[in-house]
């Protein structure tokens, strides 16, 4: 506790700075937000104003006193007393003032905004509250009352200090409509003050009964209204008289119907009596007899004479006889099919005519009912009349009676008030909201204070390693070197400070910009800056630090064999690993390097170098080549690589082959540096078993990217099973800009 408080004690300017800066961008995200949601309430709601009037109260005449005395008369008053103040105060904020108000100008309709922005908060403000009331939590009140809620709401009405003035102010979009609220509530105040103080005459007892007789007009009117819907009654005179002549003209179409009936069903009769007599051709009557029917009668007459004529001459079971009886016996087929046809249709006539005339009696019963239920209702009728013009008698009368009896009073010179309108509410011309100056300076100071304590909550609140510092103070591995982030160096053109305090002016913006010194995020070629350590003097001390750090190991375990591995993905292991044995080639150049390249999951040197994929580590490793045939010369002569190799489909884990472990025996005795450039280790099985047959493992963590608690992860993953040297930060960012830093 006593430490963590001595380094915020100890912290100085520069830290506050490098905060900052660091977190510029929230504090730039922050305040831009913050400008631009101010900046679009300020333009994109609607203009709010405000209007103001005062009442007086004024001293009232002690009693006894006549308003209309002489001049000569002495008059005394009361000073206002504070409790009248607020009597007034709480009459103007009367829900039932408040109620003439909203009647008289019919504010139950609600005014449309007009900006997009007011219009979408009105309605999500509506959705809300019709949640709020399906879920029970709250209760929808009338369009009345809630009109009434939000003008007293909206009120402001408070009393002038040290004065008899009493102040209302109203807020709203629309200056004219807020205008004629305050007026006219004034206004109605100074009448409804008047009717709560004097004394109640003859026109409060006319009004009420008036009110009561409109009641009972109305009342009677909607009695005589649904009489009438119910009963479908118009002029009942004319339709008693439409009525008997709609009977006479059904009764005379029932008699004809009826008549029809009784002469279908004689014929009918007799068809069927002369087929159950005879059942012979010819049965049926003329008149029933139809074009077919006919027809066969008069073709099976002949066929009738011939078949007796051959009986006569011939034997019935002669061949002419049968031929000539066939024929009448498909006649007389045909014959008894049409005539069964024909009174099943007679049938069918008679039950149409017989529903027909049960429809003309229906109707007629009907319409006798409605003519007896007229009669009956007429009574009823011309009650209901009488009622109704006894109503608008008595409240024509008592109308008259409130009339003169207000008159009576306007002409009362007793009557007096002690309130008064003392200043009308004019129409504003400036809105109070909102005020896009201020605003925009608020915004700014409140965006920029807000901003300020993100970035610094964001700094706080982020576990990514920046700076070396970060390192040492939360992992237990030292920090071996840092190298900058060359985009930051070349966009800004500007200078680097170094650990000692000097900086590398422009280290890289004379980088190679051809394809072969590109990076690419996701593995593809690296930077090799040692290719040209000259060029590149900020770069190499950068990475002298750590060659002399395994150069001093070198010493006491001679040869060394070291992984470089990467936090978390593209941190920059590759990279820091070609770099290093560039310059452990230029520095030692009485010493054999070799780089390996152990990364399965995404290969580079092969690219960096440009060399053959194949053959290479995994050829050896399958037992396809020896070491010599693998190994590749790189463009120093004391550098050689190992490239990836051939895939081997047939091992899953070619590290764990025995194989490996020879190949770590041999390169031992011909080396006297060998780098293994591999995957991040808690990604990959095969970097922890390369990090258990290798001398020390150096971790590339990625500044503003790798978190501290994976750092953490490694050293307790590594901690039993490998030697952790350290840890190189790759690409750390200085942000505090050039010239700020040189004044500080």
């Amino acid at each position: 506790m006593n430490e963590s408080q001595e380094r915020v004690r100890r912290i100085s300017f520069r830290d506050l700075l490098t905060i900052f800066f660091s977190k510029f961008h929230v504090f730039l995200g922050i305040l831009i937000t913050i400008i631009v949601v101010t900046m679009g309430v300020a333009f994109l709601t609607d203009p709010i104003y405000k209007v103001t009037g005062n009442i007086l109260v004024k001293p009232l005449l002690e009693q006894g006193v006549k308003l209309m005395a002489p001049p000569s008369t002495q008059m005394s008053t009361q000073p206002v007393r504070i409790q009248e103040i607020t009597s007034e105060v709480s009459i103007l904020q009367s829900p039932q003032l408040l109620s003439m108000v909203v009647k008289e100008l019919d504010l139950t309709t609600e005014e449309k905004p007009k900006s997009l922005l007011s219009r979408a908060a009105l309605f999500l403000a509506g959705q809300v509250n019709k949640l709020m009331v399906a879920l029970g939590l709250s209760v929808q009140p009338s369009p009345e009352d809630q009109a009434v809620l939000a003008l007293k709401k909206k009120l402001d009405i408070l009393p002038v200090a040290l004065s008899n003035v009493i102040e209302i102010s109203l807020t709203g979009k629309s200056p004219e409509r807020i205008t004629k609220i305050v007026n006219t509530l004034m206004q109605d105040y100074v009448e409804y003050h008047v009717s709560l103080y004097r004394a109640k005459g003859a026109r409060d007892f006319y009004a009420a009964q008036a009110q009561l007789f409109a009641q009972s007009l109305k009342q009677a009117e909607n009695d005589l209204e649904n009489f009438k819907k119910e009963w479908a009654i118009i002029e009942i005179t004319t339709q008693n008289d439409a009525n008997i002549e709609l009977l006479r003209m059904l009764r005379e179409n029932l008699a004809l119907v009826q008549a029809n009936i009784s002469d279908r069903q004689t014929k009918i009769g007799v068809q069927k009596r002369n087929l159950a007599r005879t059942g012979e051709v010819g049965a049926i009557t003329k008149d029933m007899q139809s074009g077919i029917l006919e027809e066969l009668i008069r073709e099976m007459g002949p066929l009738l004479i011939d078949r007796e004529r051959i009986a006569a001459l011939y034997q019935k079971s002669s061949q002419k006889y049968q031929s000539l009886n066939r024929q009448v016996e498909e006649l007389q087929k045909g014959y008894n099919k049409q005539t069964k046809e024909l009174l099943q249709g007679s049938a069918l006539d008679l039950n149409g005519l017989n529903s027909y005339a049960a429809v003309l009696g229906k109707h007629i019963s009907e319409i006798e009912k409605k003519s007896l239920l007229l009669s009956e209702k007429q009574v009823e009728y011309e009650r209901l009349l009488r009622e109704l013009k006894q109503q608008e008698k008595n409240y024509l009368l008592y109308l008259n009676k409130t009339e003169e009896a207000r008159i009576e009073e306007q002409q009362d010179s007793s009557r007096a008030s002690n309130v008064i309108v003392s200043s009308w509410a004019k129409v504003p011309s400036v809105p109070v909201f909102p005020k896009k100056f201020l605003m925009g300076f608020l915004s700014l100071v409140i965006g920029s204070l807000m901003g300020l304590a993100g970035a610094f909550t964001a700094y706080y609140m982020d576990h990514t390693v920046r700076t070396p510092e970060d390192i040492s103070r939360t992992c237990r591995s030292q920090v071996l070197t840092f190298i900058a982030d060359q985009t930051q160096v070349m966009a800004g053109g500007g200078s680097i400070p170094t650990s000692g305090g000097k900086s590398h002016t422009r280290i890289f913006s004379k980088l190679s910009l051809e394809p072969g010194h590109t990076s690419r995020p996701g593995g593809g070629v690296v930077p090799l800056w040692m290719a040209e350590p000259q060029r590149y003097p900020g770069i190499l001390e950068s990475f002298r630090p750590l060659k002399a750090h395994l150069q001093f190991l070198a010493k006491s375990h001679p040869p060394m064999l070291i992984q470089v591995t990467g936090a978390n993905r593209h941190t920059g292991a590759s990279t820091t690993a070609s770099n290093l044995a560039l310059v452990l080639a230029w520095d030692l150049v009485d010493h054999r390097i070799l780089l390996v390249d152990g990364n399965l999951a995404d290969p580079s040197a092969h690219q960096t170098f440009g060399l053959s994929r194949e053959p290479g580590l995994l050829n050896y490793l399958t037992g396809e080549m020896d070491l010599q045939q693998v190994v590749q010369p790189a463009m120093r002569p004391n550098l050689e690589v190992i490239t990836i190799g051939k895939p081997a489909s047939q091992v899953l884990s070619p590290f764990d082959l025995l194989k490996f472990a020879t190949f770590v025996d041999e390169v031992r005795t011909r080396y006297d540096f060998v780098l293994f450039d591999s995957a991040p280790i808690l990604g990959s099985s095969d970097s922890l078993t390369i990090s258990t047959k290798v001398d020390g493992v150096i971790l590339v963590a990625e500044a503003n990217q790798t978190r501290y608690e994976t750092i953490i992860s490694i050293e307790n993953y590594l901690h039993d099973s490998a030697n952790v040297l350290g840890i190189v930060l790759n690409k750390r960012r200085f942000v505090i800009p050039k010239a700020l830093y040189n004044i500080i």
